[in-house]
């Protein structure tokens, strides 16, 4: 299949990826954050304690926090 060419370590797992798990995310718990994780091995987590479907809206201070750490850490 043309597709998995793209899903190689020199393209795809080249890419650093940073997964924002939402604790109190009601719409997508966070067993189900987890797996999607999972699914995406050598990828860093950070938490949001109380943060829900929209963290931007029910935590922006730490989501603005969390995204500083994310940018200072792959510059």
């Amino acid at each position: 299949m043309k597709d998995e060419a793209l899903l190689t370590d020199a393209n795809y797992g080249s890419v650093k990826r940073v997964f924002v798990i939402a604790k109190a995310d009601r719409s997508c718990t966070e067993e189900m954050q987890r797996r999607t994780v999972d699914l995406s091995p050598g990828a860093d987590v950070e938490e949001i304690a109380g943060a829900d479907h929209m963290a931007m809206l029910s935590k922006p201070t730490e989501v603005f926090e969390v995204l500083l750490r994310i940018a200072g850490r792959y510059d």
